[in-house]
């Protein structure tokens, strides 16, 4: 949320890249979590 404020007020100081790194963690996150659920490692 208070990303979205500062969006809102035009005060962001985040770059596009960042955003985009921010928008992608929670895929990455998932993509390395199935993988290890289906390579089952011991």
């Amino acid at each position: 949320k208070r990303l979205l404020k500062k969006f809102v007020q035009k005060q962001n100081t985040k770059s596009h890249v960042w955003y985009r790194w921010f928008n992608e963690a929670p895929v990455l996150l998932m993509l390395v979590v199935t993988a290890l659920v289906v390579i089952k490692p011991n």
